[in-house]
């Protein structure tokens, strides 16, 4: 006879009234699938710790570049290589001069 409990049950209580139901009329059978269900679980659990190794070791990919070789024709002409970036050659302009407040 299972063991019924109208409280808290702890554990060895759960699994002992299963195997009293499961285990005891079919003892092979009940081995077979604890087994089995044992491998799923640890497979499961193995295949979630190997995600997360993948997960710390992934490398951050480089974003390709846009532009091809560079060139340059002219005096004092840099090389660019037109990648999509703003590119300024010469004299930054002045900053904006400060008015002061009247008084």
């Amino acid at each position: 006879m299972p063991f019924v409990s109208t409280g808290k049950m702890n554990p060895i209580e759960w699994l002992k009234a299963v195997y009293e139901t499961f285990g005891t009329p079919y003892p092979r059978v009940s081995l077979i699938v604890v087994a089995i269900l044992g491998a799923i679980l640890f497979a499961t659990v193995w295949l979630f710790a190997a995600k997360q190794v993948d997960k710390d070791h992934q490398i951050q990919s480089v974003p390709s570049r846009l532009g091809g070789p560079a060139s340059t024709t002219g005096a004092q002409s840099p090389a660019n290589t037109g990648n999509g970036n703003q590119f300024n050659y010469g004299e930054p302009p002045p900053p904006p001069k400060e008015q002061k407040p009247p008084k």
